[in-house]
């Protein structure tokens, strides 16, 4: 067997009859799905979700295919950027995800089911996860080398394993590159921001007389950080209870009197939340009374007229934060082969990558009952205002609590660096004395480490000496510690409290794989053929956090982490075993009669074994029927799994402080957030049905009886714990999906070059491994759909999920650990058309080709059951104010193209349908669309240019709230406005 029969092999649908029109649209053929092929040259094909290869091979799963020509088309510099263009994906964490974020990883999901259940691949096998949640980071991948990237949604665990649960991304790499290539791009928006350049060199050719080929190819790629504040739709948001003037909330027990919080402050009582202006004296959060602003957007922000504005005082961290993360990235990738004889053909690949980012977040807080501090009455820096509440109180001797953002150690920073590898070797050929089989057994070995450092951590347990110092701290360093109003730290000071930490991962795996497919024997409708194979997978993953993160500190009875900034972290290590066996078989039932002109099925099992959560099966079962010349129907059912990962299995609970959102008073279903005691708030608004239950049961859930009825939450953050569940099992999925296919019969040059399709997909995940959100939590204990909990009990599931502290009844511990949830389901509708036709067979002048295409989805279901037998979250039509779970009804990404001898020009059309936001159903997000516009020449047969503007209109985000981050959902709307790109590739 050659390399150049075995690439053909592998190939796959970028060589079925649809790649007519991937040829025709030249420079932007988007997404083309798989259809026949026609070319009789093509001698063996696999398509993505089967494991065997044969001529003419269709898809009988949706496969949707992009090209090197897109990332040069579209101006890409990271994979995921382009693959979330794509209706199939919802965007995940990317180079917007600065809080919360996944230290700068790009990572992708079919169907928004998550990106654990997504399966990514290189040449079909598997990549080395970057993450304990065993997921790829795609910014390891060789961007030069890709030449298809296909698709195939449903799941596909008979064919590759666990994870492909919403489907598989396969990256295809040309591996027999010949010649020397150099491709340089750049870019920025029409802001002169957000820069971004790349540049990769590929070196290959044949080795000993032809036997054997060689590539290597070098890249390197540079992306500039925005902050917030360089839009102005993300100036303002992020709000915040803690401000760098410092705040105080006075036990429930322990309140100042009326009397003199009213002298102090008119209007203020004294369960209010009390702020220390910089010039001593005190300012109320609720209604800004008395407050005196030292100037700046994020002191006045919330202040500001628009969607945003708040009658109360918030501090505004948005404008501090990165938008975009900044990333230097380098790659390397090299592959060789050499066949000894057609029986073995010896190969080997080697992955490198090395990159580095980092994440930026306003200055560290310390706030609340968990991380905040207490302060003595006999602190020196005590301003008279305060004092004189202090004395009023009935203990007026007793501590009182202190919440502090440390701007005065500037913002916290995550700095991250990856160093990736992975290594393949193997061995393919021909079976000797067989009809036609072939064989492929390699090993795998891939490694990640990382190492993020952190600073502007502060050190709670340092800060609390200070404060109850008799001189304030200044026999500790110099200066001391006022904490009441903004903060000047002398260096001294500043290196007392302020922490750095540093963590590190190390992640590797190990693959062993043997696959052998071939004919077996003939009916009369045809061939069958067949695919067995096995194979043993190792992951071993381990976490080592800085031991200041894993240090606590006991203040008041309330145990909480030490360091302040950065999340708590405990160690975690892992490792999880499978070994692995599968079989295909392709049959052929009828063939040649009439509206069948053939029909045949593909069933295919697996066996799985693991360590730790025992055995596994999966299946499946597809059908291809071809009616007439060009139209199928095609379609099948199939069982996936997806073991859980180590992170899930073994994650310790970590602290965490997930976004509640702000109160809103509107009393609509479902349109609610924040903390439902919150007198603000929807669940207690005057007239609201249950409010009185509600009241009732945020009194037995810890809410003092004294601040009942004045109770506000000033954050829209709480403190949370998050970890594994060793416990676990396996979630399974059953998908049903079932299409027609048409390519056009016609000679009419108007529809000689037509194609389309339409499916139709159902998942339905069963044992979801999940948790259940804290905003989710607080309306199904406070009964917000009248179903959850009628009877408010506070010994309802949900309503345990969370508690109070006693002295101010906020919440302090909210649990969300890993289970086996219910149910997950949803559905919908795909569908596609291509065409492409010459203009002076249209009876125009000879002026080119046109070639036109749109790939779309319609969502019909998206709905998510957190335990069996109870009520579904519907989130269809809506946008969220978390990652990953924003599902507009339709979606689609459509281009029309031009090209005429050297030159090509092109249009894109992006659509993202209306939302509405799912924490409150009356905010509607219009319909957005995005326009890009991209153009090439080929200057000779060496060298061509590009060049493109995206978002031609300037479409920016949405704003809604909760939000995300940046005021809205940063991976699914674009942040960055109108911006350029030119490039060059020369080829030698």
């Amino acid at each position: 067997m050659t390399d150049t029969t075995y690439r053909r092999r592998l190939l796959g649908t970028s060589m079925l009859a649809g790649a007519a029109i991937v040829a025709a649209s030249a420079l932007m053929s988007t997404p083309v799905l798989a259809q026949d092929a026609e070319d009789d040259q093509v001698e063996d094909i696999v398509v993505t979700g089967s494991r065997i290869a044969r001529q003419d091979y269709v898809a009988n799963s949706p496969i949707v295919t992009v090209s090197q020509e897109d990332f040069q088309a579209t101006g890409s510099v990271t994979i995921d950027t382009l693959i979330n263009d794509l209706p199939q994906f919802t965007p995940a964490t990317n180079a917007t995800s600065n809080n919360p974020s996944n230290g700068g990883q790009a990572n992708v999901q079919l169907r928004g089911l998550g990106t654990t259940r997504t399966l990514v691949l290189m040449n079909g096998r598997r990549i080395v996860p970057s993450n304990a949640s065993s997921v790829v980071d795609l910014n390891i991948l060789p961007t030069a080398l890709i030449q298809n990237i296909e698709t195939i949604t449903g799941g596909a665990s008979s064919t590759y394993g666990s994870d492909a649960v919403a489907g598989v991304l396969n990256f295809l790499l040309n591996d027999d590159f010949e010649g020397v290539q150099v491709d340089f791009q750049y870019g920025e928006t029409d802001r002169n921001d957000g820069g971004t350049d790349s540049i990769n060199l590929t070196v290959g050719g044949d080795i000993a007389d032809g036997r054997g080929n060689a590539v290597i190819s070098l890249g390197y790629s540079h992306r500039e950080a925005i902050f917030n504040a360089a839009r102005d739709f993300a100036q303002i948001g992020g709000f915040s209870g803690a401000s760098p003037l410092g705040n105080t909330v006075f036990d429930a027990t322990n309140l100042p009197s009326a009397a003199a919080v009213t002298a102090a402050i008119n209007g203020a009582i004294p369960s209010h939340t009390f702020g220390f202006n910089n010039n001593g004296t005190l300012f109320t959060h609720q209604g800004y009374r008395d407050f005196v602003s030292p100037g700046g957007i994020d002191y006045d922000g919330s202040r500001q007229p628009g969607p945003l504005q708040s009658a109360d005082f918030l501090y505004t961290t948005a404008p501090l934060n990165y938008m975009i993360l900044p990333q230097d990235r380098y790659n390397v990738f090299g592959a060789v082969n050499y066949e000894i004889n057609p029986a073995a053909e010896v190969y080997t690949e080697f992955l490198f990558s090395q990159y580095e980012t980092a994440n930026v977040l306003a200055a560290t807080p310390a706030a609340g009952p968990v991380t905040g501090f207490r302060v003595p009455s006999t602190n020196p820096f005590i301003p008279a205002e305060l004092a004189a509440l202090l004395a009023s109180r009935p203990n007026p001797t007793g501590t009182f609590r202190l919440d502090k953002r440390f701007s005065a150690l500037g913002p916290r920073r995550g700095s991250e660096n990856y160093s990736v590898y992975q290594i393949t070797t193997g061995i393919r050929g021909d079976l000797a004395g067989t009809r036609d089989w072939t064989y492929d057994m390699f090993l795998s070995y891939g490694r990640v480490d990382n190492v993020t450092t952190q600073s502007g951590n502060v050190s709670r347990s340092a800060v609390q000496r200070l404060l109850e110092a008799p001189d304030g701290g200044r026999s500790l360093c110099a200066g001391g510690f006022n904490p009441f109003g903004e903060t000047q730290l002398s260096a001294a000071c500043a290196s007392f409290i302020g922490r750095l930490s540093k963590n590190t991962v190390t992640n590797d795996q190990r693959v062993f794989e043997i696959n052998l497919q071939g004919g077996w024997f003939d009916l009369p409708a045809g061939e069958v053929r067949v695919a067995l194979g096995g194979g043993y997978r190792e992951q071993n993953y381990n976490f080592v956090p800085d031991a200041l993160l894993s240090g606590t500190f006991v203040l008041n009875g309330v145990t909480g982490p030490d360091v302040a900034g950065f999340n708590a972290a405990q160690p975690l290590s892992g490792a999880q075993k499978v070994y692995e066996g599968y079989g295909e078989i392709l049959i052929p039932l009828l063939r040649d009669l009439p509206l069948i002109r053939n029909l045949e099925t593909n069933l295919g099992y697996r066996l799985s074994s693991y360590d730790r959560i025992g055995t596994t099966e999966a299946y499946k079962a597809d059908l291809n029927w071809e009616i007439v010349d060009g139209l199928r129907l095609r379609g099948g059912i199939q069982r996936a799994v997806r073991a859980p990962s180590i992170g899930e299995l073994f994650g310790p609970q970590n602290l965490n402080f997930p976004n509640v959102g702000a109160p809103t008073s509107t009393t609509g279903a479902r349109q609610f957030s924040g903390d439902p005691c919150d007198i603000r708030g929807a669940y207690r608004a005057p007239g609201a049905a249950g409010a009185a239950s509600v009241r009732t049961l945020c009194l037995a859930q810890g809410v003092p009886a004294a601040v009942i009825d004045t109770y506000t939450f000033a954050n829209q953050q709480v403190s949370g714990l998050t970890g594994g569940n060793p416990n676990l099992t396996e979630e399974t999925a059953d998908s049903f999906t079932v299409g027609l296919t048409w390519q056009s019969p016609f000679s009419n040059p108007w529809l000689s070059n037509l194609s389309a399709s339409i499916d139709y997909y159902d998942i339905a995940i069963e044992n979801v491994v999940g948790t259940v959100s804290v905003t989710e939590q607080f309306r199904r204990c406070f009964n917000f759909d009248g179903t959850s909990n009628p009877s408010y009990d506070q010994n309802n599931f949900f309503c345990t999920l969370f508690q109070r502290d006693p002295n101010s009844g906020q919440v302090i511990n909210t649990f969300e650990t890993n289970a086996n949830l219910a149910t997950l389901e949803t559905s919908g509708i795909d569908f596609q058309v291509d065409w492409a036709a010459e203009l002076a067979d249209l009876g125009a002048p000879d002026w080119g080709r046109l070639a036109f295409n749109i790939t779309g989805t319609k969502l019909e279901e998206w709905q998510r059951q957190d335990l069996p037998g109870g009520a579904f979250t519907d989130r269809l039509g809506t946008v969220s104010n978390t990652l990953g779970l924003t599902f507009p009804e339709w979606k689609w990404l459509s281009s029309l193209n031009w090209s005429y001898g050297p030159v090509n020009l092109g249009v894109r059309w992006r659509y993202q349908g209306e939302v509405a936001n799912f924490n409150n159903r009356t905010q509607i997000i219009e319909a957005i669309d995005y326009f890009d516009l991209n153009a090439s020449w080929a200057v000779n047969d060496t060298v061509s240019l590009r060049a493109g503007v995206n978002n031609l209109t300037d479409e920016l985000a949405p704003v809604y709230t909760p939000s995300i981050a940046s005021n809205t959902d940063p991976s699914t709307y674009d942040v960055l406005g109108r911006r350029y790109y030119v490039g060059l590739t020369a080829r030698f």
